[in-house]
């Protein structure tokens, strides 16, 4: 894009003049279902514009999140008003482009796939000692003087044009040990602010760690997956077998490998993995005996037939019936 001036003056321009010229403008860009190119300041067809310009297509794009996403940021608002220079990277550019939405940037069995990290009710997979190599660990870390109590959020101010800085702090925050974050492309205060609330939290409140080993059941699962996670440890979740189904009254009677442990007050749940590793339920469970108990409903046929590996029981109280976790890393071995 090129912008001509015609400028009426003396014989000498002073050198600085050339910094009194501005323009406020909004790149043309396709929209991602296609169609002429449009003054576009929206995420997704920023970061798809990027991939195709250094010979990305569709094929190489999650295009069915990016399109889900899409309709989130546009939905709240959320914009991408960034200029890049020559010393950018197709990496960096589509990683700040998604920041101004909330997500990162993850590469998923060869595609670039956008994650973004959002409220979630309903688990991907589940993970039980019936499916662990090992023990699995927990991890708790308390707050410690050391720690952060604030973050400043620096950005580019779509008034003034200038680098501004907005803090970020929670309720009893003295802010004498900060997290500086620099974000590109948003030039909204509120927005920048969001941003920074949302650090602060994780600073603050995800101090849970858990960490297991399984065989190739972990590569069901991806980055940030919300997943229901149990161990062996007596009044949390117990795991077992589904040796036997069958359906009953309008519902379905399951037999475990185990018995189940009732005596905890509180309604009781079951949740059953699928052969894919995903979660089905929970389903409120009602006792028959130490070994059976009956659902109302089953979304899905398990194979008992034991041809495959037979699907696994993650049983327990409502306040007690899982570990929800993001899955954050996941690390092949051997």
């Amino acid at each position: 894009t090129t912008m001509t001036l015609k400028v009426i003056g003396g014989d000498k321009i002073a050198s600085q003049a050339e910094s009194l010229v501005s323009a406020r403008v909004t790149r043309k860009l396709p929209e991602i279902t296609g169609g002429a190119a449009v003054a576009n300041r929206n995420i997704a067809p920023c970061i798809k514009y990027i991939a195709e310009s250094v010979g990305y297509t569709d094929a190489d794009i999650d295009m069915g999140e990016l399109v889900r996403l899409d309709a989130i940021w546009r939905a709240r608002g959320d914009y991408y008003d960034d200029v890049f220079d020559g010393s950018s990277t197709v990496k960096t550019a589509i990683a700040s482009a998604l920041q101004a939405g909330f997500s990162e940037l993850t590469v998923d069995r060869g595609l670039i796939r956008p994650v973004r990290d959002e409220p979630r009710t309903t688990f991907e997979q589940m993970y039980t000692p019936q499916n662990m190599t090992g023990p699995m660990s927990r991890e708790f870390s308390a707050l410690t003087p050391d720690d952060f109590d604030g973050v400043d959020v620096e950005y580019t101010d779509g008034v003034t044009w200038q680098v501004e800085t907005v803090e970020c702090r929670l309720p009893g925050d003295l802010g004498t040990r900060v997290e500086k974050v620099r974000v590109l492309g948003v030039t909204s205060r509120t927005r920048a602010w969001r941003i920074g609330m949302r650090a602060r939290r994780v600073q603050k409140y995800r101090r849970k760690s858990f960490k297991f080993s399984t065989e190739m059941d972990a590569f069901n699962s991806r980055y940030l997956s919300y997943c229901a996670l149990a161990d062996d440890v007596p009044g949390y979740a117990q795991s077992s077998i589904l040796e036997a189904y069958a359906a009953s009254g309008g519902g379905f009677i399951l037999v475990s490998s185990e018995a189940f442990d009732w005596s905890a007050g509180g309604g009781h749940v079951v949740s059953i993995r699928r052969k894919d590793g995903t979660l089905s339920g929970p389903y409120t469970a009602t006792r028959i005996d130490d070994y059976r108990l009956s659902i109302p409903s089953l979304d899905f046929v398990p194979d008992t037939s034991w041809t495959v590996e037979p699907p696994h029981l993650l049983f327990g109280t409502l306040a007690r019936s899982n570990y929800p976790v993001l899955i954050t890393d996941i690390s092949p071995s051997g």
